[in-house]
C-alpha cells in the first residue's frame, strides 16, 4: 500500500458570503480531501473559522481587505495546511455581514 500518495492538486475559486457555516468542498466517505493552499479576504472586519466537519482548524481576525494566505507546511514535502478526515467537509465559518473570496488548492488521499 503506498502511503502519503495523493491525486493531482485541484484549484477552485471560492466565494463564501453566508453567516455561519459555508461548505467549500464536500467530503467523500472514502477519501482523505487535502487542502494545500487557502488564498483569500474579506470585504469587511470578520472572523473566518476553517473547519473541518465539525472540527476546527483555525481562526483568523481579518480586517476589511486583509489578506489570508495558508499554505503547505514548508520543507514537508508537500504536507498538507489542512486535513479533513473520510466525510468531512471543508468549511469556512463566517462572522455575520462578510463575504471571504479567494481561491482553494486541494487533493484527496486515499
Amino acid at each position: 500500500m503506498l502511503q502519503g500518495v495523493h491525486e493531482r492538486k485541484i484549484s477552485e475559486n471560492v466565494s463564501a458570503g453566508s453567516t455561519g457555516d459555508n461548505i467549500i468542498i464536500a467530503g467523500t466517505p472514502e477519501r482523505w480531501l487535502l487542502i494545500h493552499e487557502l488564498i483569500g479576504s474579506l470585504d469587511g472586519t470578520g472572523t473566518v473559522i476553517v473547519k473541518a466537519g465539525a472540527r476546527e482548524l483555525g481562526t483568523f481576525e481579518l480586517s476589511a481587505n486583509q489578506g489570508l494566505t495558508e499554505q503547505d507546511e514548508p520543507g514537508e514535502d508537500n504536507r498538507p495546511r489542512f486535513e479533513c478526515r473520510p466525510g468531512e467537509d471543508f468549511i469556512l465559518n463566517l462572522t455575520m455581514g462578510v463575504t471571504f473570496t479567494g481561491s482553494v488548492h486541494y487533493s484527496y488521499n486515499y
